[in-house]
């Protein structure tokens, strides 16, 4: 509680004018000065980041992304699975069951899969500036009812731009908890409408603006791959009515983020030191804040 307390208070001190406009100034600078440093994409890497620019969303598989470290991840997150479903709810109000970060530890390659060299391209061109990787989340999302918190249209607020990837570890129909996401144009005219700045907002609020024709449900079979910039369009994870969903979320924010005291990795530094050692330099570098 004390955490949370402090973090919004934080999040207000970022938007006061002394402190908000150095720092939007220092940001843009940064991104002119990397402009010449951004990886070159394949084509397909480049649909990809040329899609979150214009919708805010990208659909792929992790087959159609062919990494090779997918069967380990795989594995791994069929080890975990059963594992969270030994857990039971602790709270009326908890509508979804996540991974420790010792649970994700003894299971490294699904953090590490959040490594490979084609999402940090992809993160870095959409980002236009170094990544930093927080981790994954790997998450059981319960079928009880419970509209609340981001099961609610929001934006996170850890940076301008972000990058989260979604990966689906069973089928998710319309009724299973899919991604919802409102595509950029009509985010962009809910923000300026609603005057959003953080929280969440009704889906009363969003209707009398947004048509619920126009949002959009990603929806798939097991291995769905869903790429988002969760830092500029409004989302949610729908209500799942007949089965729980399984996914795993993997997130990524620039360097000069825009609220830095949310941007946390999910191991302690000493965790990330240890870890950094088998991986390349690029790698390492994504997992600590400058």
């Amino acid at each position: 509680m004390l955490r949370r307390i402090l973090n919004l208070s934080l999040r207000e001190v970022f938007y006061l004018p002394f402190i908000r406009i150095p720092l939007e100034w220092n940001y843009q600078i940064a991104k002119q000065k990397y402009a010449t440093h951004l990886p070159v994409l394949s084509s397909d890497d480049l649909t990809c980041v040329n899609s979150l620019k214009n919708q805010g969303v990208f659909l792929s598989s992790l087959d159609k992304l062919n990494l090779a470290s997918t069967p380990k991840l795989l594995q791994a997150s069929h080890s975990l699975i059963p594992e969270l479903l030994r857990v039971s709810p602790q709270r009326k109000n908890q509508y979804y069951i996540e991974a420790t970060p010792t649970q994700i530890n003894n299971y490294l390659d699904i953090f590490l899969w959040g490594l490979e060299e084609k999402l940090i391209n992809i993160a870095e061109k959409h980002l236009g500036l170094p990544v930093f990787y927080m981790g994954p989340s790997f998450r059981r999302d319960l079928v009880n009812g419970m509209q609340i918190k981001s099961r609610r249209w929001h934006i996170d607020h850890e940076d301008r731009h972000m990058l989260k990837i979604f990966i689906y570890l069973n089928d998710v129909n319309e009724d299973g908890g899919p991604f919802q996401y409102i595509p950029r144009n009509g985010s962009e005219l809910a923000k300026r409408l609603i005057r959003y700045r953080h929280s969440t907002v009704s889906d009363k609020v969003m209707q009398s603006i947004i048509p619920a024709c126009e949002w959009k449900s990603s929806i798939g079979n097991a291995g769905t791959v869903i790429f988002a910039d969760t830092g500029s369009i409004f989302h949610r994870g729908k209500v799942p009515l007949n089965s729980e969903r399984f996914v795993i979320i993997f997130s990524y924010t620039s360097k000069f983020p825009k609220n830095p005291h949310y941007c946390k990795s999910i191991f302690y530094k000493q965790q990330l030191n240890t870890l950094a050692n088998s991986l390349s330099s690029r790698q390492r570098n994504c997992l600590f804040m400058r």
